[in-house]
């Protein structure tokens, strides 16, 4: 299709020159330039018609092409599925021919080696029942055995017990002999009998109890004592032999900065140890003080040396640019100040 395009232009035009004008008094020259600027309008007509022409033409060659090459892939496609669909039943009758010959040979093979491990499993079975009856007649020898070993213990153990508390085990005994002849026709007789025996035996339990209180207390006592003991060391040790008034010292940063006009800008950067002193008061008190800058070459040297380790270390850790460019200020501030190394 046929198109027309309309472009645009400015064109700028740059002038100059000289103006000599008759004199008034003196007369001169004077000097002009500037600038003119004109836009130009243009029309493009672009004719396609026989351009399109030529194109319908191949568009109706190429469909009579097109119809040519579909009739010839399809009947081509149709060969190949016949000729596929044959070599494909082939190949199938083939494959499970051989598969169903392949399945028959397994199946004889595995029918014998299943015949073969049924007899093994049939010993193994046969095996596992006589060592289960000999376990059991083992395990019931072992365990008759610990268990009269186990009795013996307990028994030993109760001998042992009864001898260490003897009358107490007695007292009970005779307690719960006591309990049993109740409601019988003879318990009247029996506790006439036994009434000073067992107020003999409450004596006696009354007497061990006390004893045993009494014995509860002084451990505890024991104990305080001992604790109290060690927080009096720990607190004497902590404590000075006497009042003595003691300096703390810690560190802060002055920055002073003059600004044009003879103003000065004060700030103080303090630890926590200082927040309840105005920023003033130290300030003043270092006024008061003096400070020459005067510092000896050890110092600066322990300073320097303290410094480089410091910057070294952070320079490791730099990852950006601005890192790159703080460090390098850093280093060059202090090479600048009165803490600098000699020389520098």
């Amino acid at each position: 299709m046929s198109y027309t395009r309309r472009f645009s232009k400015t064109i700028t035009v740059r002038y100059s020159g000289t103006v000599t004008y008759p004199p008034s008094k003196t007369g001169g020259v004077s000097h002009y330039s500037g600038s003119a600027h004109e836009t130009v309008n243009f029309d493009v007509h672009v004719n396609t018609e026989p351009f399109d022409y030529e194109v319908g033409e191949m568009k109706d060659r190429v469909d009579l092409l097109t119809g040519s090459v579909v009739a010839t892939e399809a009947a081509h496609v149709n060969s190949i599925r016949e000729t596929t669909k044959k070599i494909g039943d082939t190949i199938i009758a083939g494959f499970f021919k051989t598969v169903k010959s392949d399945i028959s040979q397994q199946i004889a093979q595995l029918k014998i080696t299943s015949e073969t491990l049924l007899m093994q499993m049939n010993k193994l079975a046969q095996r596992c029942r006589d060592k289960k009856r000999q376990m059991s007649v083992d395990y019931q020898r072992i365990s008759d055995r610990y268990v009269k070993i186990f009795t013996d213990l307990n028994k030993e153990l109760e001998n042992r017990i009864y001898s260490i508390d003897e009358p107490v085990f007695h007292a009970s005994r005779l307690i719960d002999g006591v309990e049993s002849l109740e409601g019988k026709e003879d318990a009247v007789a029996t506790v006439s009998v036994s009434s000073g025996e067992n107020a003999h035996v409450h004596s006696m339990l009354a007497a061990n109890l006390a004893k045993k209180q009494a014995i509860d207390a002084i451990e505890k006592g024991k104990r305080f004592l001992n604790v109290q003991y060690a927080t009096d060391t720990v607190i004497e040790k902590c404590l000075m032999p006497e009042a003595k008034g003691s300096m703390l010292s810690t560190p802060f940063c002055l920055m002073e900065a003059t600004r044009t006009g003879g103003a000065t800008d004060r700030e103080i950067f303090a630890s926590p140890l200082l927040k309840n002193i105005d920023n003033n008061t130290l300030g003043n008190g270092i006024d008061a003080k003096g400070w020459d800058g005067s510092i000896d070459e050890d110092s600066v040297k322990a300073i320097s040396d303290y410094f480089n380790q410091e910057v070294a270390a952070e320079r490791e850790k730099v990852r950006t640019d601005h890192d790159q460019r703080v460090a390098d200020l850093t280093s060059r501030l202090f090479n600048l100040s009165r803490t600098a190394a000699p020389g520098k």
